[in-house]
Order: structure tokens, then sequence, then C-alpha cells
């Protein structure tokens, strides 16, 4: 660590040393507050007070808010989350989360000052001018949302804004999907939410929540192809991988196109069990992965004329998208546009509307999406996108 980031490091020890002194009062009057006191929903406590109760001495208490207050902080955002007119809504990352976060940047260790600095250290080193504040500073307004949401209202919400401009977070029950793939996305602590403070609310979540999609230094992430192939390509029981789209990539000739190390790919990536449930759409009774395969591959030979190939071509090119485009964006997005002449994708939701309205539109999966590759991004969806309309 050079001279500059240890005086940065020593500002904030002290300036956290400083704050645990300003809310002492605070803590000891907040530990008996068993309940509202209030008649309009509100706490009695500012969020900046509650956060501060943690103390912010780093310690061996996961739970509470030690990291997230020496980030306030050093943000200079203190005063801002304890605005008494304000109507905020805080996803407030424990110091697990922190820990977590660190780990994920390459920390080996589980202790909280030690995940702290290396925090601190990668936002410095992503710094265009080695100043981590303005970094530290987007990344906790991407937390505070400017108006006051219960875990239900947060739960039952399509999108949430944040104060950071053009920071969106999408939730899916109690997990919220921020903008970065690689790292997990966090979830709701549901028994330490709706913690109600006199300008707001604070819930409590597992992991940081991440505005922007972090650059891919992993030079053993493999191409779409590589994730794709890594299923094998044998038929087997095992409905959860890619052998049918492997098949299928190989069969159209497409292995080269989704291999290009120069392309910015989003695949949507049809599972065995997807393409099991297309075939039986059609026809086919068996669950079996080489009997629905054979089964497909039948009916585009007879739809194209005794050639299947153009047509399951223009099936797996629907599936591409020439940008890369992460869970979050894709579930915001009004239309896709694919690699599949003018054919475009219609997002609602995690439901994703194609051509063909016999058939049941495909979801996707968003435990095994934001799969990165080294030329894009995978999203497994549980249904077979259909570009034109066909006959039930």
């Amino acid at each position: 660590m050079d001279l500059k980031r240890k005086g940065f490091m020593a500002y904030l020890l002290s300036a956290g040393f400083g704050l645990t002194l300003m809310f002492s009062a605070a803590t000891v009057f907040a530990d008996d507050d068993d309940d509202d006191d209030d008649d309009d929903d509100r706490g009695r406590y500012t969020i900046t007070e509650i956060v501060a109760k943690s103390g912010g001495d780093f310690d061996r208490n996961r739970r509470d808010y030690d990291i997230l207050l020496q980030a306030v902080l050093a943000a200079g955002l203190a005063d801002a989350l304890a605005d008494p007119y304000a109507h905020f809504t805080v996803f407030a990352p424990n110091d697990r989360a922190f820990i977590r976060l660190a780990r994920d940047l390459g920390y080996h260790g589980y202790d909280e000052a030690g995940a702290f600095h290396t925090i601190v250290e990668t936002l410095t080193a992503l710094s265009p001018d080695g100043d981590p504040i303005p970094l530290l500073t987007d990344v906790l307004l991407y937390h505070v949302v400017p108006e006051k949401l219960s875990l239900r209202d947060v739960r039952y919400s399509d999108v949430v804004e944040t104060l950071l401009e053009g920071g969106t977070i999408v939730p899916t029950r109690y997990r919220l999907l921020d903008a970065d793939p690689d790292f997990k996305n966090p979830w709701l602590l549901r028994f330490a939410s709706n913690i109600k403070a006199s300008n707001g609310i604070i819930h409590t979540i597992s992991r940081v929540l991440i505005p922007a999609d972090l650059p891919n230094t992993d030079p053993n992430v493999g191409s779409i192809v590589d994730i794709v192939a890594a299923s094998g390509g044998d038929f087997d029981r095992n409905r959860r991988d890619f052998d049918l789209l492997l098949n299928a990539v190989q069969a159209a000739g497409l292995v080269d196109v989704l291999a290009d190390p120069n392309a910015d790919f989003t695949v949507f990536a049809p599972t065995d069990a997807a393409f099991v449930r297309l075939a039986r759409s059609l026809g086919y009774r068996g669950f079996r992965e080489s009997g629905a395969f054979d089964f497909i591959v039948q009916a585009l030979t007879d739809l194209g004329g005794g050639d299947p190939i153009p047509l399951l071509t223009n099936i797996l090119l629907y599936h591409v998208s020439p940008d890369t485009q992460v869970l979050k964006d894709v579930i915001l997005s009004e239309t896709i546009d694919t690699a599949f002449e003018d054919a475009t994708i219609h997002p609602d939701g995690t439901r994703l509307e194609d051509n063909a309205s016999a058939l049941r539109d495909p979801r996707l999966n968003t435990f095994f999406s934001d799969i990165r590759a080294s030329n894009g991004i995978i999203h497994t969806i549980n249904r077979v996108l259909i570009p034109v309309e066909i006959g039930h």
C-alpha cells in the first residue's frame, strides 16, 4: 500500500473513532427502544443514529453495521441520512455482507478491518485519479431510495429507483438484482428488515449492491461455447445443463460464431428441460433428451421442406442478442434485438414474449443467469424461444 492509501486509511479510522463518540449517547437511548412509540409509523431515531448503534469499531459481530458506518462517514453522507425531513429506504449491508464483497475481490480473511481495507484499496485502484471517495459514494447512494418502502412494497416493485443517477434495482421476491453479473445478488433479510427510522426505513441485506458491471479480469473465463460445451453434449438424465443446445449449435454450424473472442453477446440458453418441453408441445410423449432432440429435428425437417438446418439456425440466432445485457437490464427492457433478422423479444418481468402465441413463453431462471463468458453473458431460460408463429 502506498503512502497515499496509508494516509487515507488513517483518515477513515480516525473519522470512525470520532463518530463513535458523537453517537454514543444515541446508542444508549436506542438500546431500550422496544416499541414504535409513534403515531405515524415512524421510529424515534434517524437512519444514521440506528446505523451508529453498531459503534463503528471493527469486531466479531457480523450482523451489525460497523463497516457501513465507516463507509457512510468516509463518503460524508452521515448528515444526509440524518435529515429529519427525508423519507428514505436504505438497503443496509451488514458486516458479513461487506466481508463477502471483500472476499469476492480477493481478500482471504474474515476480519472486518481487513475487509474494509480491501474494499478501499479496490475502489482506489478503480478510480481514475486514485481517489476512492467518489466511487464509494456512488455505491452507497445505490443503496438509498428517495421514498419509504416497506419490505412488502420492495418485494412487489417491478423496479426500485435509487439516489444514484440512473441506478436501479430489480427485486425478485426477496432477492435484489443489481448491475454486476459476477457477484451474487443480495437477499433481503426478512427478520432484519422493516426497521423504522424517524426519516425512513432500513432493510438489511446479505451482500453489497454493485451499481456497475465491474471489469472482468479472470483469464480462466471461457467463451459462450466453452461454457455450453462443459455440459459434455451426451444425452443424459441431467435436465439442467445444455446437452441439447450444444448439439443444436454444432448442427447449425454456429460454434465459431459463439466462440468469437471479439463478440459481446447475450445468449438466452434453453436447458435440456426446455428442449424437452418444446418437443412435448409439438407432440413428443417421452422425456428422454435423445428422443426430444430427434423429434424436434424431424419437426423442423417437415417444416423446412426436408432440410432442418435453416430453421434450426434461425431459432438459435433468435436466442442471441448482439449486446451484453445483465439480468437486471433484460428484465427492464421493453424490446431486445436478436441476431435473427428483425425478430425481437419482449420481456415482461422474468417472462420473455416470443412470436409463437400457441406455445408458452419462456421464463428467465434468475438463479442460473448472469453467467459471465469471455465474449458475453448467458441467461438460462426454461423454454425455447420461437421466432415465428407456428401451429399448436
